[in-house]
C-alpha cells in the first residue's frame, strides 16, 4: 500500500506539473489572440441548393443592413453554392437570396454582435416556383440545449467539448442521460434504442461501448434524446438516442484532428466530406489510445447460526486500449423523390490488461488465517464490421413516404487471461504453494435486421396512418478453454468446470400499425398496437444438450400531446414495453477472475414486461424551458443480478428473474439563458422502486431510489471563444443495496484561429476527484462494502485543422447602387 501511495503522489505531481504547462500555454496562446485581435467585424458565409440538394451557381444574394437598408451588398454563389461577407459592420441584417424560377427566399433578424460575428448558414434551399412572395424566414440560432414535446435535442456541434471527446462522453453531457456502473447507458434509469443517423444500432453492450468511444465528438453534429418516441420505437422501454452525424458543405471539406491528454492517451482522427448535386461522401477514421488505472477494495462480513467471518479483497489494475476505426457514410438521391444510403463501418478493440489483487481471510477476531496474491494478465482483440443500407421514397401526390433498412454485422472477439494465485503466510512470507491457470475465449457474432416503416397521411390532413415491421437476427458461438498447470511435471490440464462451449441464437419479430389525429390546433392524439414474437435457443455442446423458448408479446400504445397559450405543453402517455435478456445475462460461462466471487449468465431468465404511464409538462421560449415528469411503471418478471453466499464461504453472482417492483419517476431538465454569454442547463431524474412482500422477506430486497443529475453551464467570451462546464453526480438503486459515484467534471475550453480553420481545445475532466463508486450489498446472512476508484482525472489538450475547398476568399459583396 505505502508503494502505491508513493506511485500515486508522483503521478499526482506528474500531472499537476504538466496541467500547469497546458494552463500556462492556453492562457499564453488565449491572451496571444486576444492582444492581436482587432475590433470585430462580421463575416457571414453560406450555401445555397435547390430542394434535390444540388448546389445553385449564379444565385444572387443580397445583404441588407437594418441601420441603412438602402445600400445592400449583393454577390453571387459560385460553383459550389457558396457566397461570402467579410468586413461588416455590427448589427442586424436581412439576407435575401433569388434565382430565375425559384421562390425568393429572404433571411430576417440575424444579429452580428460582439460575442458572435461570425456566420455559416449551410444549406439555405431555393424552392422551384415562380411566386411573386418572398419566403420569409426570422433566423433563430441554436442554443447548445433544446427541448419540446418531452424531447431534448442537443447540439453537440455547439459545445467546445466536442472537439476533444468522443461519442460516449458527450453523451453523459446530454440532460436525462447516465451510465450505470457497467457502462450501460440509461434514460431516466431505462436502457435506450440507439439511433445513428436514424438507423437503429443493433449491437451488444460491448460493441456499443466500442463504437462509441471511438466515434469523434468532432464529427456529431446534434444528439436526439425521445423520451416520447415515434411509433416505431414506441415501446422502447428507454425511449430513443439519436446521434446525427454532420453531413458538411457543398463541395470538399473536411478536418484533422490530434489528441493527448495527462492520463496517458492520444490519437488522432480525421474526417472528410464531398458533395455535389445529390450525391454525398463522410468519411470518419482514426484511432485511440487510452490508459486507465485504478484501485478496489472489498470488505464482507459472512453471518453463520454460530460464528461469523471476515473476507477483504485489495486490488490495483491497469488498462490499455488501441482502437481503430473508420466510418463511411453515403448518400445519393435518385431524385427529388428518392434516396439510397449507405453505412460501412469498422472498429477494433485491441486491449492489454494488468490487475494485482490479495485476498484476506479474517476470523471472527479479525485475525488473518488466510492470505494469497493474485496477478491477472488479460490480452484480446475485438473485431467489428458493419454495413447498413437504407431506401426511401416519398409519394408525389398523396405524401406517403416509405423507409426499408437493412443491417449486417458481424464480431469475432478473442481474449486470453493467465492467472498467477501465490498462497502466503499471515505475516506475508510466501508458503511454497501456487496456482497457475489460464483461460482462452472466442466469441463470434453475426446478425442482420430487416427494418420497414410507412407512414400515409389522409387527404383530411389531419390523420396520419403508420405502420411497419422489423426483423432481428442474432447468432453468438461462444468457446472458453480453462486450464491449469500441473505441479509435479509443469503440463497443462483441462478445468472441466471452467470450460464451456455453446451457440447462443435470437430471433425477434415485430409487426405494428398506429393512427395519429390532429384533433384540434396544438391537440394531437397517437394510438397504436404492435405484436412481437421473441425465439431463443442455446445450444449448450459441453452437456450436448439445448434450451429453447419462443413467446408473443403484444404492445399497445397511446399519448395525446396538448398545447397550451403561453407556450405550455403537455403530454400523456401509456406504453407497454418489454425488456429481453441478452448474452451477457443469458451466457452460463463461469467467470473464475476472481476466485472468491464466482459470476456467471443465467440461460433460462425470461423477458421482463412493463406498464409505463408518463406525464410531462413543458414550458419553452426563445431563451429558456423547462419541464416536470412524472411516472408510474409496473414491471414483472424482473431480472437481475443477485448475490449469494455459498456454503464454502464464496459467493456467487449471477441473473435472476425476481417476482417485479412498481417504480415511482420524477425527473426535470431545464434551460435558461442568463445572459447572451452566459446559458445554464440543469436536468435531474429521481426513481423510487418498491419490491414485493416476499422478495424483501426471503431475498432480503430493499425498496430504494436511483439519483441521477446533471449541471451543463456554457459561457461565450466571444465568437471565437467559449468555455463550457459539465458536472454528474448518480446514484443507483439496486434490490439488495445502493452504488454510489461521486461528481464527475469535464471543463472545456476553445479557441478558434485563423478564420475558424484552427481549433484549440483544453478539456480539464475530473480535476478535483478521479472517479468513485461505492456499492453496498446486503443478503440473508452477509453484507458487501465494495469500493473502487479509476484514475480518470486528466487534462487533455486537442488541435485541429478545418479545411475545404475553396482556392480564394471571396471578395467583400459590392454596393448595390441605385436605379
Amino acid at each position: 500500500m505505502r508503494d502505491r501511495m508513493t506511485d500515486f503522489r508522483k503521478d499526482l505531481k506528474l500531472s499537476l506539473l504538466i496541467m500547469r504547462g497546458l494552463l500556462l500555454l492556453a492562457a499564453w496562446l488565449l491572451s496571444f489572440c486576444a492582444a492581436a485581435q482587432k475590433p470585430p467585424e462580421g463575416e457571414l458565409t453560406g450555401t445555397v441548393a435547390d430542394e434535390k440538394g444540388q448546389a445553385m451557381a449564379g444565385a444572387s444574394v443580397q445583404l441588407i443592413s437594418f441601420s441603412d437598408s438602402t445600400y445592400p451588398l449583393v454577390t453571387s454563389t459560385d460553383k459550389t453554392g457558396s457566397f461570402q461577407f467579410t468586413g461588416l459592420k455590427l448589427g442586424y441584417y436581412s439576407l435575401r437570396l433569388s434565382f430565375v424560377g425559384y421562390t425568393t427566399l429572404r433571411l430576417d433578424s440575424i444579429h452580428l454582435r460582439e460575442d458572435r460575428y461570425l456566420f455559416n448558414l449551410n444549406d439555405l434551399v431555393l424552392k422551384q416556383g415562380g411566386a411573386t412572395l418572398d419566403e420569409i424566414v426570422i433566423y433563430a440560432e441554436k442554443p447548445l440545449i433544446q427541448s419540446r414535446e418531452g424531447n431534448i435535442t442537443f447540439n453537440a456541434a455547439e459545445s467546445p467539448l466536442s472537439a476533444g471527446s468522443n461519442a460516449s462522453d458527450l453523451l453523459t453531457n446530454v440532460p436525462l442521460v447516465t451510465k450505470d456502473p457497467t457502462g450501460k447507458l440509461l434514460v431516466r434509469g431505462k436502457e435506450p434504442k440507439i439511433l445513428i443517423d436514424d438507423k437503429p444500432v443493433e449491437l451488444n453492450l460491448q460493441q456499443l461501448q466500442d463504437l462509441l468511444e471511438s466515434l469523434p465528438g468532432s464529427t456529431i453534429e446534434k444528439i436526439e434524446v425521445l423520451t416520447n418516441p415515434p411509433p416505431q420505437y414506441a415501446n422502447e422501454q428507454g425511449g430513443v438516442i439519436n446521434i446525427v452525424t454532420k453531413k458538411g458543405t457543398m463541395g470538399f471539406n473536411g478536418r484533422v484532428t490530434a489528441f493527448g491528454g495527462t492520463r496517458g492517451e492520444a490519437g488522432v482522427n480525421a474526417s472528410f466530406n464531398y458533395r455535389k448535386q445529390g450525391f454525398s461522401l463522410n468519411l470518419n477514421t482514426g484511432f485511440g489510445y487510452n490508459y486507465f488505472e485504478g484501485m478496489g477494495y472489498s470488505n464482507r462480513q459472512n453471518s453463520y447460526a454460530d460464528s461469523s467471518n471476515y473476507f477483504r479483497t485489495d486490488n490495483t489494475y491497469q488498462n490499455r486500449n488501441l482502437r481503430p476505426n473508420i466510418r463511411a457514410n453515403i448518400n445519393y438521391d435518385l431524385d427529388k423523390w428518392q434516396s439510397l444510403n449507405a453505412v460501412l463501418q469498422y472498429n477494433q478493440n485491441r486491449y492489454d490488461n494488468r490487475s494485482q489483487t490479495t485476498y484476506t481471510n479474517l476470523d471472527r477476531f479479525q485475525s488473518v488465517y488466510r492470505l494469497s496474491d493474485r496477478s491477472i494478465k488479460s490480452t484480446g482483440d475485438g473485431y467489428n464490421p458493419n454495413i447498413s443500407l437504407s431506401y426511401s421514397r416519398k409519394a408525389k401526390r398523396s405524401g406517403g413516404t416509405i423507409k426499408i433498412i437493412t443491417n449486417l454485422n458481424t464480431s469475432s472477439n478473442t481474449g486470453d487471461r493467465d492467472f498467477y494465485q501465490q498462497f502466503l503466510n499471515p505475516d506475508k512470507t510466501f508458503t511454497g504453494l501456487d496456482s497457475t491457470q489460464q483461460q482462452r475465449t472466442d466469441n463470434q457474432t453475426l446478425g442482420y435486421s430487416l427494418r420497414l416503416n410507412y407512414d400515409q397521411p389522409l387527404a383530411n390532413k389531419k390523420t396520419v396512418l403508420s405502420s411497419g415491421a422489423y426483423l432481428t437476427h442474432t447468432r453468438s458461438d461462444i468457446e472458453a478453454d480453462a486450464s491449469y498447470r500441473k505441479r509435479a511435471d509443469g503440463s497443462w490440464a483441462t478445468l472441466e468446470a471452467l470450460t464451456n462451449q455453446f451457440r447462443f441464437t435470437q430471433q425477434v419479430t415485430n409487426l405494428r400499425t398506429s393512427v395519429k389525429q390532429l384533433l384540434a390546433a396544438h391537440v394531437s392524439a397517437t394510438a397504436g398496437l404492435a405484436a412481437e414474437q421473441t425465439s431463443i435457443h442455446f445450444d449448450l455442446y459441453k452437456t450436448a444438450s439445448d434450451t429453447a423458448n419462443r413467446y408473443w408479446s403484444l404492445l399497445p400504445f397511446a399519448n395525446m400531446n396538448l398545447g397550451f397559450p403561453g407556450d405550455w405543453n403537455l403530454t400523456v402517455a401509456y406504453r407497454r414495453t418489454i425488456r429481453r435478456p441478452g448474452i451477457n445475462e443469458l451466457n452460463p460461462t463461469i467467470d473464475f477472475s476472481d476466485p472468491y466471487n464466482i459470476r456467471f449468465g443465467n440461460p433460462s431468465l425470461e423477458a421482463s414486461g412493463a406498464d409505463n404511464f408518463d406525464l410531462v409538462l413543458g414550458k419553452t421560449k426563445n431563451s429558456s424551458y423547462g419541464n416536470i415528469g412524472l411516472g408510474y411503471n409496473i414491471v414483472s418478471d424482473i431480472y437481475t443480478q443477485v448475490r449469494e453466499l455459498l456454503a464454502d464461504g464464496r459467493t456467487q453472482l449471477t441473473w435472476q428473474n425476481i417476482s417485479g417492483r412498481k417504480e415511482y419517476e420524477a425527473s426535470t431538465w431545464n434551460g435558461y439563458s442568463i445572459s447572451k454569454f452566459l446559458k445554464l442547463n440543469f436536468s435531474a431524474s429521481y426513481t423510487y422502486s418498491t419490491y414485493s412482500s416476499y422478495d424483501k422477506l426471503y431475498r432480503n430486497f430493499r425498496n430504494g431510489g436511483s439519483l441521477s443529475s446533471n449541471l451543463n453551464l456554457n459561457y461565450i467570451w466571444r465568437d471565437l471563444y467559449t468555455t463550457t462546464g459539465s458536472f454528474t453526480f448518480n446514484r443507483f438503486a439496486n434490490p439488495q443495496g445502493t452504488v454510489k459515484s461521486t461528481l464527475s467534471m469535464n471543463i472545456g475550453l476553445q479557441a478558434k484561429l485563423a478564420q475558424k480553420k484552427l481549433v484549440l481545445t483544453l478539456n480539464l475532466v475530473d480535476p478535483f476527484l478521479p472517479q468513485q463508486n461505492r456499492t453496498y450489498t446486503y443478503g440473508t446472512n452477509f453484507t458487501v462494502e465494495n469500493y473502487s476508484e479509476t484514475q480518470t482525472k486528466n487534462y487533455r489538450l486537442s488541435v485541429g485543422y478545418n479545411f475545404n475547398n475553396a482556392k480564394k476568399k471571396k471578395p467583400k459583396g459590392l454596393p448595390l447602387k441605385k436605379g
